[in-house]
């Protein structure tokens, strides 16, 4: 029996795409390296095809810090795919079709049920749901999309839903919402506060803390990284910078963290240094699309 790999399998492990003006290009190896929350080494690589997959179908990109990421806390919960708030409402206002939206709480006060815009809760309110509409056209004509969603469903009690239960479950109405009126836009993907609001994903998904000493896992809580993440990591940035300049800029990071050398790095470093150099390539990429933009104006006038 053969073990060739087929044509379909060997382009699923890797993808190439380009999205506003940047191109990605994503493997198994660094999508589990970097861009995994939680416990990377649980991920499945059917977990990681789907997800670099569906980034390529939905033009996410993964490497801009926030916009898209994959987490997983337990071996017996599937990983999940969770899109940053930001880039998740961003979506929506740059379409084509978006007009505006209208979105609030719905509060009790005294008998009456009432919709109101903003998430201010007045005293005397009782908190009840929240709802969005949003307004857009479809072929040619003015349509509308409507959520509204209860707080008693969502609510789990903890971190910002016990300080801020008006904000949180407006921003449930309104990922709902604007799936609703976009459907084939947000297909697979959904906003980080709607996935915690379901209880897909833990409001505390990192309570391993919280574990007995004979639950915790036998490894070395924040063990020294290997050889090859150093590698990695260089590699990452001669990759944006070139390899002197990006030699260079990942000294400048681990210098910023108080250390001369990746050497001994503990993981919990290494992952703020990954962090800081996303943020530097992001930067780096923007500059480079204004220069190119402004070339082409400049070629245009000419």
């Amino acid at each position: 029996m053969s073990t060739a790999m087929s044509k379909a399998e060997s382009n699923a492990l890797v993808v190439s795409y380009d999205v506003l003006g940047t191109h990605v290009e994503l493997d198994l190896d660094f999508v589990k390296k970097y861009l995994v929350r939680g416990r990377a080494e649980l991920v499945s690589n059917q977990e990681l095809v789907f997800f670099m997959n569906t980034c390529r179908q939905q033009k996410l990109n993964p490497l801009v810090q926030g916009e898209v990421y994959l987490i997983k806390y337990s071996k017996d919960d599937p990983a999940q795919m969770v899109v940053g708030k930001d880039a998740y409402l961003r979506r929506a206002f740059d379409h084509p079709d978006y007009l505006f939206k209208n979105d609030g709480i719905t509060v009790q006060r005294g008998n009456e049920i009432i919709q109101k815009e903003g998430c201010c809760l007045y005293p005397g309110e009782t908190l009840v749901g929240g709802w969005c509409r949003v307004t857009f056209m479809r072929n040619g004509k003015e349509r509308t999309a409507f959520k509204e969603v209860a707080f008693a469903e969502y609510n789990k009690g903890k971190a910002n839903w016990n300080s801020k239960p008006a904000t949180m479950i407006n921003k449930v109405a309104v990922s709902q919402c604007v799936r609703d009126a976009f459907p084939k836009d947000y297909e697979g993907v959904y906003s980080e506060d709607e996935m915690i609001a379901s209880g897909a994903i833990p409001v505390d998904y990192k309570e391993l803390d919280d574990q007995k000493p004979e639950e915790q896992p036998a490894e070395e809580e924040d063990p020294v990284i290997s050889q090859e993440q150093r590698q990695q990591l260089f590699k990452a940035a001669q990759a944006n910078f070139g390899k002197d300049k990006g030699n260079a800029v990942v000294k400048s990071i681990i210098e910023e963290m108080g250390l001369t050398s990746t050497t001994g790095m503990k993981m919990s470093t290494y992952n703020k240094v990954v962090e800081r150099l996303v943020e530097i390539c992001t930067a780096h990429k923007v500059e480079l699309e204004a220069e190119e933009g402004t070339k082409n104006d400049g070629a245009a006038e000419e």
